[in-house]
């Protein structure tokens, strides 16, 4: 929805707005929101904010369909991943006309299959997370004199000292989308990039009785032996702000939450750390931040002007800085960012071309939101239910990848 404001006397001209749909409302993710509100209004058209709470995007998405139910949406809409196409299939996503979108050497290859419909482009490109990240307090491995974690047994062994410390070893909240994100970096982890692709997007049946899964598993319920009984409703920022004030050592999430440390003032390479889960150096799992737009009218003024903004360098590269990501433009310089996202963009552009990105299930690159639901209900049960045997959740897993074929 856009709406034209009406001049008041002492403004020299009228400011358009565009109602945005999104589900930025922690700290970092509201202060790069921020940039974008900023660089908007600098170009006359009026961010008006409709966040929805909730991590991963999914209760936004249960509003933005009621919403257009109601033939009320919004302007613009945060949308990822499949569910791009699946909006643009029912016909309700304008097509956006710009010169830079219609370049596809601005873009890498799966950022560009991932904004276009049947030749059609749809969605605006904005920034890439980097999500197989482990995040760490130097000052604590410091005081103890631990080594940085750099396998999972070496992560494993630091525990009894963390602990005795007063100190956790790993930081987690106990909910469905960070038991599937933790467990799809760690089957990345145990099995590779083309590994991870066969089991999640091919379904190839050699893949899903394959004994890696089961390890997969069994890592995933060591990792929870590293954490505290009180993950129970922890948010992601909640457990990051553990590792920022020393209660915890490690969290294992995405890059997100160097935007979240950004946001509290921490320094890079000094308050916190990043290092890449143990056998993923090499590898990008990733998640991609896209724009739609639901205008009535695709000729109105308010679209040109978001496009524009969103695409320009200057915004993507700021917007990148505070969010914790890199830019979804590849012709970018990332010389001014630091070591982590210098190093997510380095992987990202060798995973493009050597086959080692993985899209992200917990994070909606690769599924629509009811087969993630059928994922994250066998991985959740399996990291609360200490009954359930690693190999029957493999099995379960294994049956429903097959059903959603």
């Amino acid at each position: 929805m856009w709406i034209t404001l009406i001049a008041m006397p002492t403004c020299a001209y009228a400011m358009q707005s565009l109602e945005v749909l999104h589900w930025w409302t922690s700290s970092g993710e509201q202060q790069s929101a921020a940039v974008l509100k900023e660089r908007l209004a600098d170009r006359n058209l009026l961010w008006v904010d409709y966040p929805v709470r909730g991590g991963g995007g999914d209760s936004a998405m249960a509003v933005l369909k009621a919403r257009v139910i109601d033939r009320s949406p919004p302007g613009a809409a945060q949308i990822i991943g499949p569910d791009i196409q699946h909006w643009a299939q029912l016909g309700f996503l304008s097509p956006l006309h710009h010169a830079q979108l219609d370049d596809t050497s601005l873009f890498y290859p799966v950022v560009n299959e991932l904004i276009r419909v049947q030749g059609q482009t749809v969605a605006i490109p904005l920034s890439i997370h980097r999500i197989n990240w482990m995040w760490l307090n130097p000052s604590v491995f410091e005081r103890l004199d631990i080594p940085l974690p750099t396998t999972w047994s070496q992560l494993e062994s630091s525990a009894p000292v963390l602990r005795a410390a007063g100190i956790i070893p790993l930081a987690h909240g106990n909910e469905p989308w960070q038991n599937a994100t933790l467990f799809e970096i760690v089957l990345l982890s145990q099995a590779g990039a083309s590994f991870y692709r066969q089991y999640f997007i091919d379904r190839d049946e050699s893949a899903l009785t394959d004994p890696s899964v089961v390890a997969a598993f069994e890592q995933l319920r060591t990792l929870k032996t590293l954490m505290d009984p009180h993950i129970n409703q922890r948010e992601w920022q909640q457990a990051s702000r553990l590792v920022a004030d020393g209660e915890a050592a490690v969290q294992i999430m995405g890059d997100w939450v160097k935007g979240e440390f950004s946001a509290w003032g921490l320094v890079p390479g000094e308050d916190y750390l990043c290092l890449p889960v143990p056998g993923t150096n090499e590898q990008h799992l990733y998640s991609i931040d896209t724009f739609v737009m639901f205008l009535d009218e695709p000729n109105a003024v308010p679209m040109p002007t978001f496009i524009d903004t969103l695409l320009s360098p200057d915004l993507q590269r700021d917007f990148s800085l505070a969010k914790g990501t890199i830019p979804a433009r590849k012709d970018l310089p990332v010389t001014a960012f630091d070591d982590c996202s210098r190093a997510s963009h380095h992987v990202f552009g060798q995973a493009s071309q050597s086959g080692m990105l993985a899209p992200s299930i917990a994070h909606s690159m690769a599924m629509s939101p009811e087969s993630e639901d059928a994922v994250f209900e066998i991985v959740h049960r399996f990291f609360n239910d200490e009954r359930m045997t690693p190999e029957l959740a493999a099995i379960q897993l294994a049956q429903t990848l097959r059903a959603l074929k």
